[in-house]
């Protein structure tokens, strides 16, 4: 038998997929798209006791071939809400296309990652990032290099992300493991390689992946370049 502390980080205890954080990217190639929606379409995708502070959202679509879980592309829609004093953006829709990290953004953090088919490409002037699920389009961004930019230029909050971490429970009639949790990335554009211009969003109705619920009233601006970060292990704020 093996003793518990001979169990590798996570399972299989035996041969783990994953080790422990941190999550770093390196050279990570990230798009956004910032528009505003209906303040009561926020309402409808965050959970309690978040409350939502704007309703500005940012839509992201990253490639990243260099990383300690793996090459992969990564998919989400952020809005911005607060817990108590706190104010972070919270990801009510994230995909992934691999399984390390689809794995152990769930089970370590509790973000919603579900599996898509995912790709950005640059094609004439246009950077396209695309999302789509069992033949649904469900996302799909525009955005022009038009001229140089910051990541300060994107409604990023500096207390992180929230979460939640949901685990059902194996036994009948008994409570779910539910956490709010929250975490600060290290998230920095590589100086000369981060670029602003025109932004479009269009979203296929699904009510599988209902992203359509954040349809845009007005697109603030589109942004593309060249990133790293470094993901470490969240805080707990609440247990329900």
């Amino acid at each position: 038998m093996i003793p518990v502390e001979k169990w590798g980080y996570s399972l299989p205890i035996t041969a783990p997929l994953y080790k422990e954080p941190p999550e770093i990217w390196y050279g990570a190639r990230v798009q956004c798209v910032v528009y505003e929606t209906k303040e009561e379409r926020v309402r409808e995708v965050i959970p309690e006791p978040l409350e939502p502070v704007n309703n500005t959202v940012i839509a992201w679509v990253s490639d990243n071939p260099l990383t300690n879980v793996g090459p992969f592309h990564e998919a989400a829609v952020y809005v911005t809400c607060k817990f108590r004093k706190i104010v972070a953006v919270y990801e009510p829709f994230l995909y992934v296309d691999q399984e390390v990290p689809f794995a152990n953004g769930r089970e370590i953090w509790g973000y919603c990652k579900k599996l898509a088919n995912i790709s950005l490409r640059l094609e004439k002037e246009i950077v396209i990032g695309e999302v789509e699920r069992v033949g649904t389009k469900i996302m799909t961004l525009l955005s022009t290099n038009d001229k140089p930019a910051k990541l300060e230029d994107i409604p990023w909050t500096e207390d992180g992300i929230f979460s939640i971490k949901y685990i059902p429970s194996a036994e009948t009639g008994k409570p779910p493991l539910r956490q709010l949790i929250l975490t600060k990335a290290d998230l920095k554009a590589r100086p000369g390689a981060f670029f602003g211009g025109v932004g479009s969003i269009r979203f296929e109705r699904s009510e599988i992946d209902p992203l359509y619920r954040l349809e845009p009233v007005k697109i603030i601006g589109g942004f593309y370049g060249i990133c790293d970060m470094n993901l470490p292990l969240g805080k707990i704020l609440h247990s329900y």
